[in-house]
């Protein structure tokens, strides 16, 4: 069954991060900016699901807290897209991950692939066949999370909630 309309919670940069990769020269200039992300957990495809289960995602992150993390990204690689990453742990943005599904499966939210995928940036689709390299880093503090529908082959993300990073008990 091919997705449609996968849910996920995601992290955009800044305004002035998402300007300084959308001027990597390997960046997709045919996508907006305001598509770079980094998805942190995949849920549900939303075209398959029952339609509380978006209601009770959304309950569940309205009681989530977390403190901001940052990002960190200082290799562009080519793995059927072109993507930034790094060789770095990114611990406290697994760390992040892990909490998160914590949460979730204790407020019983509902989680069909429940997939935390290497944090990075997809910036080309289709992949272009060069070599890894090195690039200046690119980096920042994740201060809120998104829950992101992206409607497959539309180019086009629907955002259903976005919660601010705080540290628990702040």
């Amino acid at each position: 069954m091919r997705a449609r309309n996968p849910l996920y919670v995601m992290a955009k940069p800044p305004p002035e991060v998402q300007a300084a990769i959308a001027a990597l020269p390997r960046n997709d200039p045919g996508r907006g900016s305001d598509l770079l992300h980094v998805t942190l957990i995949s849920l549900y495809d939303l075209h398959y699901a029952p339609p509380e289960w978006l209601h009770a995602t959304i309950a569940a992150l309205d009681g989530f807290a977390a403190a901001p993390f940052p990002l960190r990204f200082d290799r562009i690689e080519n793995r059927k897209a072109v993507t930034l990453r790094t060789r770095d742990p990114l611990a406290e943005a697994r760390a992040f991950q892990k909490a998160l599904v914590n949460h979730l499966l204790r407020e019983k939210a509902p989680i069909m692939d429940g997939t935390t995928p290497e944090p990075h940036i997809t910036i080309n689709y289709r992949g272009d066949r060069q070599n890894a390299q090195k690039m200046p880093p690119i980096e920042w503090t994740v201060g809120e999370i998104l829950l992101m529908e992206s409607v497959v082959g539309k180019t086009t993300h629907i955002e259903h909630g976005r919660w601010a990073l705080t540290p628990p008990g702040d």
